[in-house]
């Protein structure tokens, strides 16, 4: 429970964060530098202190392509188009479904009614506490094919997400079967590689073959240097965004993951994991000034009811 609740709290601060970044160098940089950084951070524990690329690292990478590389980008790509809080609010309450559907059809991993019940008290009260960011997206005037597109990116990052879950919960029970008690940060390292491997071929794609036109500028069309800053100011450097977007989500968020999935379902652990949304409105208020509706009072109390509920039937 803990390993999930130090999830949801960076992945609510990540795509706030992420937004920063993604407004200053474009989707495409963002995402390379985010997981160029966990990775070599990563990697230096695995190798120094961890199984290296020993266990099932074949499965572990696969699932980062997956949830990395297709889900992150996507859900990056999809944040300029719909807002934090919606873009997350379809990902992570979609995903929840996916790796509770995937796990059980692939290796029987089943919830329970009441984890169920439970479980979609919490998404419940996700999606009472960000409907009024629902309500604002689409009264702001956004061209409806924006919106389509932005949903359409969520949709696949949740089924990106949702199978990366589950693979990575499965990839752990078979070390466990084999007598091999994987290293949460190992696993999390060779997770990246997955996501790092598609990040890096993204990149050259769209650097040689659409040349700059995809993904590279700033959301008012300029181009800006990963070093550069505005008049000097720390809060304008693309390098400080990204390596924050780096800490808060592959390495910390992640980790807090995996440390979740050596004991809890995968559908549960995204279920605790889908409260990320709620988290980053008071980041953002405190970030950027943007005060919490009436409902987010009222959805954040549902979903710690469920959260608690959960918590005792464990």
């Amino acid at each position: 429970m803990i390993g999930a609740l130090v999830a949801a709290l960076f992945s609510g601060v990540t795509p706030v964060v992420a937004g920063r970044a993604i407004r200053l160098i474009g989707f495409v940089r963002a995402n390379v530098i985010r997981l160029s950084f966990a990775v070599v951070i990563l990697g230096v524990w695995a190798f120094a202190f961890g199984q290296g690329l020993r266990g099932e690292t074949l499965l572990f990478v696969t699932a980062g392509a997956i949830g990395f590389g297709i889900g992150g980008l996507s859900l990056l790509a999809a944040l300029p188009r719909l807002g934090a809080p919606l873009a997350s609010l379809v990902e992570e309450t979609i995903a929840a479904p996916v790796a509770a559907i995937v796990a059980w059809v692939w290796y029987a991993d089943k919830l329970t009614a009441n984890q169920i019940a439970f479980c979609g008290v919490i998404l419940a009260g996700v999606v009472i506490g960000l409907l009024p960011y629902v309500r604002a997206t689409l009264a702001r005037g956004v061209a409806s094919k924006a919106i389509v597109l932005g949903v359409g990116l969520a949709l696949l990052a949740a089924t990106a997400q949702g199978i990366s879950f589950a693979a990575t919960r499965h990839g752990m029970q078979l070390m466990k079967a084999a007598k091999t008690p994987p290293d949460v940060i190992t696993v999390a390292f060779q997770r990246l590689i997955g996501g790092f491997l598609v990040a890096i071929a993204v990149y050259l794609m769209a650097r040689w073959v659409w040349r700059k036109k995809w993904g590279f500028t700033a959301a008012d069309g300029s181009e800006k240097a990963v070093l550069s800053s505005d008049a000097g100011r720390l809060t304008t450097r693309p390098l400080f965004w990204g390596t924050l977007n780096s800490l808060f989500g592959p390495i910390l968020a992640v980790t807090g993951t995996v440390w979740a999935q050596q004991t809890m379902n995968a559908g549960v652990v995204q279920s605790i994991v889908a409260m990320a949304p709620m988290i980053s409105v008071p980041f953002a208020f405190w970030l950027e000034g943007h005060k919490p509706p009436r409902l987010w009072y009222l959805g954040a109390a549902v979903a710690i009811v469920g959260l608690v509920l959960v918590d005792l039937n464990s």
